[in-house]
């Protein structure tokens, strides 16, 4: 079957021939759409980038924020606590409460993927696409889980010498890709009803699915690109190659997994569930999983120290 051919299951590879007629399609559409529509798609479009920067670096400045407060009642807490003679009492119940904490954020991670499946299983129409785009756009971002490949590393078209460019190995990668998507489904929506009569199929799809799609695509290409400028921050590091300024190479690891950060801080806020899991210690009527771990270890700790004593009391003459 040649490749510019759906199969029988709806799937499609683009050649070159299939790339031109898009082109020629597109080319038609817009020749016949009107100059005032075109402008304003280019506005919302134009606006769209900033918006796209701006809320990752707000998802980023919120992060740090809830990180800074965390940690502020954290070290409050145990300080008064140590002021007030009960030092271990308090570390013990935050102990308890990051125990739980972690089991309800795991619980919630699997209810996410068990719901994911059902989804498909209940309506796998509309909810394929979804999956597929997420996995597509992981994969387009990040170049798979080695970290090689990808957006960030497109700059290596430019030769090896322009690798590690500040343009792809940062959040204004995300911000175009994003922005590049959501401009093509808009455009797509306003000139959808001027294609050719005999048209591409894929302009029918991207018309009836371009929604979910592309929202699915993005965020799959936002958690890749956190994914790839993560990797190559921490396990694979190099310099950037086009900074104005010098700095150490730890300088160049940390501004990379800050833009790491705040794409994947980005993405997390648009995936966010309601109710989310708090670290706090309360009376439950039972104690809870933290509580008993907690407990159970500080009984196994006095058992060694009551052994200790008296191993020590017999050894006395």
């Amino acid at each position: 079957m040649s490749p510019s051919t759906f199969t029988s299951h709806g799937t499609a590879q683009l050649d070159e021939s299939r790339l031109n007629r898009l082109y020629d399609e597109l080319a038609f559409a817009l020749g016949r759409t009107d100059r005032a529509t075109l402008q304003a798609w280019g506005g919302r479009s134009a606006g769209r980038f900033v918006s796209l920067a701006g809320k990752r670096v707000s998802s980023l400045a919120s992060l740090a924020a809830r990180i800074g407060s965390a940690g502020k009642e954290e070290l409050t807490g145990l300080y008064q606590a140590a002021r007030e003679g009960r030092f271990g009492a308090q570390l013990g119940d935050r102990t308890a409460a990051a125990i739980d904490g972690s089991i309800a954020l795991g619980r919630d991670g699997a209810r996410l993927v068990g719901g994911i499946g059902t989804a498909l299983r209940d309506d796998p129409t509309t909810q394929a696409p979804r999956v597929l785009g997420a996995f597509l756009g992981f994969y387009a971002g990040s170049g798979g889980l080695d970290g090689d490949g990808g957006i960030p590393d497109l700059d290596l078209l430019a030769g090896i010498g322009a690798h590690r460019s500040i343009l792809t190995h940062s959040i204004l990668a995300g911000v175009v890709a994003e922005g590049l998507l959501l401009a093509m489904v808009d455009l797509t929506s306003q000139v959808h009803e001027r294609l050719p009569v005999h048209r591409d199929l894929l302009w029918d799809r991207m018309a009836e699915l371009g929604g979910p799609l592309t929202e699915s695509l993005a965020s799959g290409t936002s958690a890749g690109l956190s994914y790839h400028l993560m990797w190559d921050a921490v396990v694979e590091p190099a310099p950037y190659k086009d900074l104005p300024f010098s700095m150490p190479m730890e300088g160049h690891q940390t501004l990379m997994a800050a833009n790491a950060v705040a794409e994947g801080s980005y993405v997390a806020d648009k995936l966010r569930q309601p109710g989310p899991v708090t670290l706090h210690q309360g009376p439950p009527a039972e104690p809870s999983t933290g509580r008993k771990v907690v407990d159970a270890l500080a009984e196994a700790a006095d058992k060694v120290k009551n052994l200790g004593r008296d191993f020590w009391g017999r050894l006395k003459p």
